[in-house]
């Protein structure tokens, strides 16, 4: 065996002792609440619309909280929560539901293969937790192989890449990791399967430069460069019966408002330069300037005709495919962050952009595919935005039904609710 396969094996099988604490090792915050089966969180990397004015702000996700200016907020690290936190000292709190998603998908398994539960709250029919209990041994072990696989990233610097060993890497969604391949053998190194691909050449890429100006030309050219207003009404689809009917209406280039109706009421979002607010009813809560800058970001990857320009470390990544469409991926790397803009081969439309968040445990995808692009005004505009999380409670689809450029915008809209 080389040392290159020594040192991987010892990697994988590392991983695959040590990622049950993941799951184990952290304690939720009193914000975490269950219905059902299915744990809701308050941690949520969605757009701001999905949270009540209170949530807002301590609801930003590790790509949210990486894109405020240093010194913006000082945010606590998981051992300075008082809740029994053994082996991840110094992990930002932001990070604690993301690693526990993360590791749970991983293994397909849910809170309570860990943590202890005590039955439901008869006030409110949310199961009541007991984070900080250590009584499960799974939770014990889990904590020593923590401490095995932090020691192995520190100690061996192998160079996996953009592709390093994460839990899932062995896990697959199990329980227990799959060793040993399925015999018999349909392929090996000396024959072909009979599913194999039949090898072709490589394509010629393109540049980098001739892909973006395809790009613009593809959504619309100058018509889309020049759109001043854009108003979108459709139908936000999450899990948990959380639908509702939203209005999104931005006016170039720094107003941004989202209307939400839900079950509960109207919440109004409003985004005005380094201005913002968030209205619930009689309640207002006003964004700190870094947090309507970060708003205003998000809202114009998601919902502006053009969703993505140039900009310096972007480089060519190849092409892969998304769902049955060739793609030219666009990535940016840098030492917190990886990011992939997938660019239809053909239409020249952006298909898909992937964000990998890097941190000292694992990194943390994201997903945001753009569908069912359609002609408005002589722009194309995709009437179907998926966003998906490490968590599906997270994740949602938003669905346009009704999508008017250059309309007609009052300026009102995005001013200062009355005290």
């Amino acid at each position: 065996m080389s040392a290159e396969t020594k040192i991987r094996s010892l990697v994988c099988v590392a991983l695959c002792l040590g990622v049950l604490v993941c799951v184990t090792t952290a304690s939720r915050d009193s914000k975490v609440t269950a219905s059902g089966d299915g744990q809701q969180t308050r941690f949520a990397n969605i757009a701001v619309v999905d949270l009540s004015p209170d949530d807002w702000r301590e609801n930003f996700s590790a790509r949210d909280l990486s894109r405020f200016p240093q010194g913006a907020q000082v945010e606590k690290t998981v051992d300075q929560t008082g809740k029994n936190i053994q082996v991840l000292k110094g992990l930002p709190q932001s990070h604690l539901f993301l690693v526990m998603n993360f590791v749970a998908t991983s293994l397909g398994e849910k809170c309570n293969f860990c943590h202890v539960e005590q039955g439901k709250d008869p006030k409110t029919g949310f199961t009541k937790w007991v984070w900080e209990s250590d009584d499960k041994p799974e939770k014990q072990t889990a904590r020593r192989m923590m401490q095995m696989v932090l020691s192995i990233k520190a100690n061996d610097k192998v160079d996996f890449r953009e592709n390093e060993v994460t839990c899932y890497t062995c896990h697959r969604g199990q329980r227990h990791p799959v060793g040993l391949p399925s015999m018999p053998l349909t392929r090996s190194g000396h024959e072909t399967g009979p599913n194999d691909p039949v090898p072709t050449a490589r394509p010629t890429l393109p540049s980098m430069e001739q892909i973006f100006s395809k790009y613009v030309t593809a959504v619309g050219g100058s018509a889309a460069t020049a759109t001043k207003t854009l108003v979108l009404k459709g139908k936000r689809v999450a899990s948990q019966d959380r639908n509702w009917p939203n209005e999104i209406i931005m006016a170039g280039p720094d107003k941004f408002l989202i209307i939400a109706t839900t079950p509960q009421g109207t919440i109004r979002q409003v985004v005005n330069g380094d201005k913002g607010w968030v209205v619930n009813g009689t309640n207002v809560r006003s964004l700190t300037p870094a947090e309507a800058v970060e708003a205003r970001g998000s809202w114009e990857e998601l919902f502006n005709v053009v969703k993505v320009k140039p900009s310096q470390g972007m480089r060519l990544g190849g092409m892969q495919k998304v769902g049955e469409r060739d793609a030219y991926v666009v990535e940016k790397v840098t030492e917190t962050r990886t990011e992939r803009h997938y660019f239809d081969s053909q239409t020249g439309l952006l298909l898909r952009k992937m964000t990998i968040n890097k941190t000292v445990l694992m990194p943390f995808p994201e997903q945001i595919d753009f569908e069912d692009y359609r002609d408005v005004d002589g722009v194309k505009v995709p009437f179907t935005i998926h966003y998906s999380a490490i968590d599906t409670f997270n994740s949602w689809t938003r669905t346009f039904t009704d999508i008017k450029r250059n309309a007609a915008v009052e300026d009102t809209l995005f001013a200062a609710p009355p005290k």
